[in-house]
């Protein structure tokens, strides 16, 4: 490749917009941003802004690739844009998110049996018990709430602490600190950096996870998730002790965090579409379709990030070895030559083809528990009221890396 074909492979199309900003009220703007790129540039050089520069992969097609080819595309230096490391990040080898194959194999085996559908089928009814109470303790207290600290910060905690096997007296304090594992950008009010509060809460989880999997060696857990993985350090193809509290946070913040902000874009959907919400009430046999819509539609995840192992061509454009490349899943969810009408909530979409629990060897492990909790919170939403409405200004989450939000006022309405 000439100077002048390198220099034009990584033209900017977008100067003056810095997609690692993360002020959350540009959204609706990078979604129009992201529409009109894809026809011509579905692969594109983000330059040196706020971050060093980065290949951004916007269109589904690339977007599969990258996640599927862990030989070119290693998720070894971090998985946010925030996170990326020049070197390896230092979890790798033990923590799966970071870890290629073929070791990331022998960490997911031992993480992933307690994933099966039968786990999550076990504590499906437990699920379902806890969200309709909380629906109907917001009926008998006149049904106007904020959705994410009625509902939505609340059962993503329930059920991680049902499946880790976590103590209920510390799930408020834990929902706390890894709502804030992924928040950046400034504090509006005191100039400080959210990424400060954000490392201080990872530091306290990490703490947190150590202990009790320390305690879960001695015999003193409360069962679950933790401690079956801290009893398996024992045996030859157990995880090592730094592996299960590793794997142990991840879990707890990937599985609080991500489906907190897609059952709050959801309901947020919900609202954007209240026809939907009545057609779920005249057919519920549409909740399994419009669950999978919601992994689709309402994905919190914004970007995840790999580095190119070697010099690869990608929708055109020549990605060197050693570049950064960082996929935007919301976009490629909205991708029009392979989604209908990709702007539009649809409950009944077939086929639908998603990439809202990623793909390839990295997909994620909790996906069931994910769909049981939506399945739950719509089911019991359908039984318990008949509409909702907004009920105040929403106020989105500050981060670059989750779409969601930290204030969803809701007003709903019961049947007589």
């Amino acid at each position: 490749m000439t100077a002048v074909s390198a220099a034009r492979s990584r033209a900017d199309p977008i100067p003056g917009i810095d997609l690692a900003d993360p002020d959350p009220m540009r959204t609706p703007a990078l979604d129009r941003v992201f529409t009109e790129l894809r026809r011509e540039h579905p692969v594109f050089w983000h330059g040196q802004k706020s971050r060093r520069g980065f290949w951004s992969v916007i269109r589904y097609a690339e977007t599969v690739r990258v996640y599927r080819d862990t030989g070119t595309f290693t998720a070894t230096h971090g998985m946010t844009i925030d996170s990326l490391r020049p070197d390896q990040d230092p979890a790798t080898g033990m923590m799966v998110e970071v870890t290629d194959p073929p070791e990331h194999r022998r960490l997911r085996r031992g993480i992933g049996a307690f994933f099966a559908d039968g786990v999550v089928g076990d504590l499906a009814p437990a699920i379902d018990d806890y969200v309709r109470a909380l629906l109907i303790d917001i009926r008998d207290r006149g049904g106007e709430v904020d959705f994410v600290d009625a509902v939505a910060g609340r059962v993503p905690t329930h059920a991680a602490g049902l499946l880790l096997g976590l103590p209920s007296d510390d799930l408020e304090w834990i929902t706390t600190r890894t709502s804030q594992v992924f928040l950046s950008g400034p504090k509006v009010d005191s100039g400080s950096d959210f990424r400060a509060e954000a490392e201080q809460a990872n530091s306290e989880l990490l703490g947190y996870f150590a202990k009790l999997v320390r305690a879960a060696k001695r015999g003193s857990g409360t069962g679950g998730l933790v401690q079956r993985l801290a009893a398996g350090t024992a045996t030859r193809d157990g995880l090592t002790t730094g592996e299960v509290i590793l794997n142990a946070l991840n879990l707890a913040i990937g599985g609080t965090q991500t489906t907190r902000n897609l059952l709050t874009n959801l309901m947020h959907a919900l609202l954007q579409f209240p026809e939907a919400f009545q057609a779920l009430r005249d057919d519920p046999s549409a909740v399994p379709t419009a669950v999978e819509e919601a992994v689709r539609f309402a994905n919190p995840v914004r970007h995840l990030t790999r580095v190119a192992m070697r010099d690869v061509e990608l929708a055109g454009r020549d990605v060197r070895a050693g570049d950064p490349v960082v996929v935007w899943p919301r976009s490629a969810n909205r991708d029009e030559t392979v989604f209908r009408q990709p702007h539009v909530f649809d409950i009944r979409r077939h086929p639908n083809p998603h990439i809202g629990f990623a793909a390839g060897p990295h997909s994620c492990p909790g996906t069931g528990l994910a769909r049981a909790q939506l399945r739950a919170t719509l089911h019991c939403m359908l039984e318990v009221f008949t509409g909702a409405e907004p009920a105040g200004p929403a106020e989105l989450v500050p981060s670059n890396f989750l779409h969601g939000y930290a204030r969803l006022p809701v007003r709903f309405t019961a049947g007589s």
